[in-house]
């Protein structure tokens, strides 16, 4: 006598409009295009910190000796402050696309809230980082990715402000009492 043994039973079939799979799908218009420019802010950033920070041009008296530049990248003589500042925006950026993307994620602070943060003290840094490296001489300083980064760390913070403001997210400390810029 042979006994079959009947096949294991598979996964159990789910109903139309259940949430399943694609009840769960992305929606990109669903995304406010403030956070879009808050995303493409942190994305050019991230990109520029490859290009020149810092440029020095060597010679004098007419005499082209050459040039040397740095990215963000450099950490040396008190360059890492830009580097810090540049990561600081970028994870402004990121955090806000985990709670947009994925919004099972479970964040520290409200998003809106380090989103903000991240942005503002990378501004901050950028500000100090003008002051804060070796002397360049007269023929170097920060170069055009610098610049735009500082930019672009000013903007991101002051939008992101104005959507922590629009969607009612409590800053800390003072912070919240700041005038809504957003409507």
């Amino acid at each position: 006598m042979t006994h079959e043994v009947p096949p294991p039973p598979g996964p159990p079939a789910q109903p139309p409009n259940s949430g399943g799979p694609s009840a769960h799908s992305f929606d990109p218009a669903s995304v406010n295009r403030l956070d879009w420019a808050i995303l493409a802010i942190g994305f050019v950033v991230f990109i520029f910190s490859f290009f020149d920070y810092y440029s020095w041009d060597f010679g004098g008296y007419g005499i082209d000796l050459g040039s040397v530049s740095w990215s963000a990248w450099h950490f040396s003589h008190g360059l890492f402050i830009a580097w810090f500042a540049m990561v600081l925006t970028v994870l402004g950026a990121a955090v806000l696309a985990v709670s947009l993307f994925a919004p099972t994620v479970s964040l520290p602070a409200p998003a809106r809230t380090l989103s903000f943060l991240a942005f503002a003290v990378g501004f901050v840094l950028y500000l100090i980082a003008i002051f804060a490296h070796s002397d360049f001489g007269p023929d170097g300083g920060h170069a055009f990715s610098f610049w735009l980064s500082l930019i672009l760390a000013a903007v991101g913070a002051v939008i992101a402000l104005i959507r922590a403001q629009q969607t009612d997210t409590v800053l800390p400390g003072q912070l919240n009492s700041l005038p809504r810029i957003g409507k």
